[in-house]
């Protein structure tokens, strides 16, 4: 499955390069992705029992029409296949495609403590020289973590919380027979 939206997204992609509307695409399919991942789209869309002109019908309810024509038709090209199940992660991988295209990356961080202004700004500049792309960051709060912070982006994982260095320590004394 996770080729077969690898290969949609591609070519959707290249269809959106090739008509000079990278950031239109970009656009509709975030708000696309948003909407058609929901579980109640996921019913509808999913359901064996729902003929393909119904889909079709509540996607243009859905979206009011307003989708332009490569977006448009690449979902009505997967409903006439019946790969509704692989919009979503289609979609998802078509964002991701132009963010590394347009040299962007999200990560997501998750502070012990709320990040004032001027942290979140130190910290996105930080990243974004060490990844070499704009950073768009997502922020949270846990204070489980006891301190400190973690940042997941572009597949990394960077752990510099209180929580896991009293973990490493315990791990540690308990290696040695300590504990």
């Amino acid at each position: 499955m996770a080729e077969l939206s690898a290969r949609y997204a591609t070519a959707l992609f290249e269809l959106s390069l090739e008509s000079d509307n990278v950031d239109e695409c970009f656009e509709q399919a975030t708000l696309a992705f948003d909407a058609l991942k929901t579980n109640e789209s996921r019913s509808v869309m999913e359901h064996p029992h729902i003929s393909s002109e119904e889909k079709r019908s509540f996607l243009h309810e859905i979206f009011s029409g307003g989708l332009n024509q490569q977006l448009s038709g690449f979902l009505h090209l997967l409903i006439a296949k019946n790969r509704e199940s692989i919009i979503p992660s289609a979609l998802e991988r078509f964002i991701h495609m132009v963010d590394s295209f347009k040299g962007r990356t999200k990560a997501n961080v998750v502070s012990a403590l709320k990040l004032d202004e001027h942290q979140v700004l130190s910290l996105q500049n930080t990243l974004s020289k060490k990844m070499g792309k704009q950073v768009e960051m997502n922020l949270e709060v846990d204070p489980s973590l006891i301190g400190g912070l973690y940042i997941y982006a572009d597949g990394c994982y960077i752990n510099r919380t209180i929580k896991e260095q009293l973990d490493d320590m315990k791990k540690s004394i308990k290696d040695r027979g300590g504990i």
